[in-house]
């Protein structure tokens, strides 16, 4: 059983080993122009619509463009044909130099400090992100044991989830308690093959739009004879990472490597459990820097080239409504794909849907529009989420 001064020595350390990251992000200045036309008199509507364009000029001068080509057809006939151009780049800053209404046409120029390359090395930055994107919650789920010799079993702990949370914690998420998880929900198999549903039920008892499942366990190894008599504590062990966003369902990134302590001989190691610690805190930036950049990159995409949004759908009168909804949604304007995700329970159907632009943006051009002449009502809508409803 852990001792308390055993648990002061670990929060100590853990207090002094708070994470830093240097700053080593790529940034250029870049200068962008964008125009948007001004409708029914609304010049700030406009303005943010130029000012929106003038900055994604800038980053697709600073980090380039990648163009997206997507075509479908259906018995030979096409039934979508877009071109999508995204780009890899980040504004961390910006400043509008220049505005100006004429003619029913609002134009901005602007000049921004574009990252290219490695946000998740800039703190302010990456800080600047989840801010703007609502600082999104998230929850850390991580099975971490350690398995002793003797008799004295398997110990339980959460010190890769500490790590996790307080790094996350300091970028502005919101580090949801998995207390809910330990009562009303049993992780297992499904949520590492990346199973939506799975996903998506986690997110609903924690509410938390992200979730981190995973693994760490650490095995005590008889010492060899080279260190019989010595303070040696021989450990070794693994882990593997699973990050998902629980509002679609989809897989971030998984990261997975092992445990070992590099010179336990130069270490002065009192125990099996806090070699074990050690082990985790000397590889502590590697873990912890590629949950960041998983999660920033995600959020950076999000922002930058548009948003994946879990669409609810009441009021569909059988299956075959379910696919013409799908294709009717395809049709509005800054959808770039739409997948029914088998989900269809009382006229209620689920789909993903990425969308080039803002939930807000998407949620004004489906009220424009309609289904089978009967109109679309949205009535719920967050960053990552949409609720609407089909009249009769």
């Amino acid at each position: 059983m852990r001792t308390a001064s055993s648990f002061r020595v670990m929060a100590m350390v853990l207090a002094a080993s708070a994470v830093a990251y240097a700053q080593g992000a790529t940034v250029v200045e870049k200068a962008g122009h964008g125009e948007a036309a001004i409708v029914k008199g609304d010049e700030a509507r406009a303005f943010e619509e130029a000012k929106s364009q003038a900055l994604r000029a800038a980053v697709e001068q600073a980090a380039g463009v990648r163009i997206d080509a997507d075509t479908v057809t259906v018995n030979n006939q096409l039934v979508r044909d877009q071109i999508f151009a995204n780009t890899s780049g980040y504004v961390k800053s910006f400043d509008v130099t220049a505005k100006k209404a004429e003619k029913g046409v609002y134009s901005v120029d602007v000049k921004a400090q574009v990252i290219t390359e490695n946000l998740d090395k800039d703190i302010q930055a990456a800080q600047s992100l989840v801010k703007r994107m609502g600082k999104p919650s998230i929850v850390i789920s991580i099975q971490e044991q350690t398995q002793s010799l003797g008799e004295k079993g398997v110990f339980t702990s959460d010190t890769m989830a500490k790590f996790l949370g307080e790094a996350l914690a300091k970028d502005g998420w919101d580090v949801k308690d998995p207390a809910a998880l330990d009562k009303d929900f049993k992780l297992g198999a499904a949520i590492a093959s990346g199973d939506a549903q799975t996903v998506r039920n986690i997110g609903a008892l924690t509410k938390a739009a992200f979730v981190i499942y995973g693994t760490a366990a650490f095995r005590h190894q008889a010492p060899d004879s080279m260190m019989k008599g010595s303070e040696v504590f021989p450990v070794s062990g693994e882990y593997g990472l699973n990050v998902f966003s629980s509002d679609n369902g989809s897989q971030i990134g998984r990261m997975a490597d092992t445990l070992v302590i590099s010179d336990a001989k130069k270490q002065a190691l009192i125990s099996y459990e806090r070699t074990a610690f050690n082990v985790l805190l000397a590889q502590k930036d590697k873990f912890v820097g590629q949950l960041r950049a998983a999660l920033l990159e995600y959020l950076r995409n999000q922002s930058v080239n548009g948003t994946q949004i879990s669409l609810t759908v009441k009021g569909l009168e059988n299956f075959g409504a379910v696919n013409q909804f799908q294709k009717a949604v395809e049709t509005v304007k800054g959808v770039k794909s739409a997948e029914f995700l088998n989900d269809f329970q009382k006229g209620t159907a689920s789909y993903r849907v990425s969308f080039q632009g803002k939930s807000a943006d998407f949620a004004e051009a489906l009220e424009s529009a309609s289904f089978k002449k009967k109109k679309i009502d949205v009535v719920g809508q967050t960053a990552n989420t949409m609720e609407v409803a089909i009249g009769k």
